[in-house]
């Protein structure tokens, strides 16, 4: 055979199988079926792979880690519920309007009215503001027996021309008769609690005009805590909602007022107390001011669990603590919630914020 006849037959021949220990007679495994035999054992991958992230992703994120505890928790108000209470004040007051109010409502209406303008006098005597407050507790029991809804209408009525004089004087910066009359002090309040500040507008008349931090919703609350305050009458369909409550609380708790005596200045003081100055500005800076602020907030923090026994009050007591420095005392509120709440929106939170106060109390012991 030539050498090129053989060259020829090599091309012909097929190539031989590589040998893989078949016996004898047993099929030959080709490349292709054992590329099979270890892919089979991937088949499906991308499903368990995922599922091991999550899992191993899962494990991470409950796992506490320190964090600042900085976040405090604030009371969540249905805002539908404040859209119908406004809604029914705005009905009531619209109805005082056009159908008038009995004799014995106005008569309410204007002692109150009378007290507002004593109580807005920084001269005032503690005999002439117990004067007003008695001529007002004479006047409630002949309004209320024209009916608890002819009450409510002089009320509703009041907060409207409460309202609407806070506007005009955030507007021009000057404060109205009216303005004094159905707030007493009201401005007083704003200034001692640092609850006002400059507008945008410009000055008008050579007055700066201002602006009020609460929006309508709360000042409509901090209104009718006053006139309940005043009148005595918060009992049944005059008390606040736990949704008013709600928010009149996520205002304080985010505007705390430090040194100055809160939400209760709306009202006049308890006999023989003595009245803060009306000029007088609530410190906000320095340390000490900031421990006020958390010490006022730790009273609020409690006022409101009273009220409403599902917000997180050892959470935030937590974190007023935390800020005031008091670390051992911070861990075992952490602990607390996470007692009351193993489970919850707020578990991994207080897990971390425990493990930063423990950490600072452990440096103070060192």
């Amino acid at each position: 055979m030539s050498r090129a006849e053989s060259a020829a037959v090599k091309r012909r021949e097929p190539r031989a199988a590589p040998s893989s220990g078949a016996p004898d007679g047993a099929p030959a495994r080709t490349d292709a079926a054992l590329r099979r035999g270890w892919k089979r054992h991937l088949e499906g991958w991308e499903p368990g792979l995922v599922a091991v992230f999550i899992a191993g992703s899962a494990a991470i994120l409950a796992v506490p880690r320190s964090v600042e505890p900085a976040e405090l928790p604030l009371p969540l108000a249905d805002a539908r519920a404040l859209a119908q209470a406004r809604d029914a004040d705005a009905a009531r007051a619209r109805e005082a309007e056009l159908r008038g109010l009995d004799a014995e409502v106005r008569a309410l209406g204007s002692a109150i009215r009378a007290f507002g303008v004593v109580d807005a006098d920084a001269d005032h005597t503690e005999a002439a503001l117990l004067a007003a407050r008695k001529r007002v507790l004479d006047a409630v029991g002949p309004a209320l027996a024209q009916g608890d809804e002819a009450v409510l209408r002089l009320r509703a009525y009041q907060m409207s021309s409460f309202i609407r004089e806070v506007r005009r004087f955030e507007a021009t910066g000057e404060e109205s008769d009216e303005l004094r009359e159905l707030g007493g002090n009201f401005l007083g309040l704003l200034r001692r609690s640092a609850w006002l500040g400059r507008g945008g507008a410009r000055p008008r008349g050579g007055v700066e005009a201002r602006r009020v931090a609460m929006d309508g919703a709360v000042l409509g609350v901090l209104f009718k805590k006053r006139w309940g305050a005043i009148s005595g009458i918060q009992r049944g369909t005059f008390a606040l909602s736990l949704d008013e409550e709600r928010a009149l609380f996520k205002f304080l708790l985010s505007h705390p007022v430090g040194a100055a005596r809160g939400a209760q200045d709306l009202a006049a003081p308890p006999a023989g107390e003595p009245r803060p100055s009306s000029t007088a500005v609530a410190p906000r800076g320095g340390v000490e001011a900031r421990r006020a602020e958390e010490r006022y907030r730790l009273k609020k923090i409690d006022e409101l669990a009273a009220l409403d026994p599902s917000y997180p009050r050892h959470l935030a007591r937590g974190v007023a603590l935390y800020r005031l420095g008091k670390f051992a005392q911070s861990a075992e509120a952490f602990r607390s919630h996470l007692d009351q709440h193993p489970d919850g929106a707020h578990t991994l939170r207080a897990q971390n914020y425990l493990r930063a106060a423990l950490e600072r109390a452990r440096e103070e012991q060192l």
